[in-house]
């Protein structure tokens, strides 16, 4: 069970730390939510239902270290299939920024940054719906990263491209 104080990652809100709970009225009934402060989405909270258990199991805790090394290592390795059919692609992009599973999220970043390469080449664009989905999924892993080794988005955002091979 998360704790009050804890730094959590929850789904496409990134890294939160979790402030404490509260009780709130929906359709005349009491319930309890864990309130997130997003670290990286100044402003806004998060309410998790305390008693929706598939809700909280979202909550997890940040990379470790070598969880880290491990992660980037593999996604060098593994190349992610461009989906040719918009709505497909769409589909699997949300899938893979609302889960927890970041190797999903860097293969997303790979996987657009080899597609706007290769468009460039014929003088096309990615989709921007395609660079949003980029843009988030950087947010995510860039930041928790950031978080985790105490360095500034930037730098982290350099290392993981030059790691991965991305060229811009």
């Amino acid at each position: 069970m998360p704790k009050i104080g804890e730094t959590v990652r929850y789904g496409q809100s990134g890294l939160c730390k979790i402030e404490g709970k509260c009780t709130k009225e929906i359709a005349g009934e009491q319930q309890e939510y864990f309130m997130l402060t997003p670290l990286f989405k100044k402003g806004s909270t998060v309410f998790v239902p305390c008693a929706n258990e598939e809700l909280v199991q979202k909550m997890c805790s940040p990379l470790l270290e070598e969880e880290i090394h491990l992660l980037l290592a593999r996604a060098a390795e593994e190349e992610l299939e461009w989906i040719r059919d918009f709505r497909r692609r769409s589909e699997a992009s949300k899938k893979a920024l609302g889960s927890n599973d970041r190797l999903d999220a860097l293969l997303l970043i790979k996987s657009i940054y080899a597609h706007r390469k290769e468009n460039q080449g014929k003088g096309a664009r990615v989709h921007t719906t395609d660079d949003y989905f980029l843009k988030d999924a950087e947010q995510l892993i860039y930041s928790e990263i950031a978080y985790v080794q105490n360095k500034e988005y930037e730098i982290v955002a350099q290392e993981i491209k030059a790691m991965l091979k991305i060229e811009e």
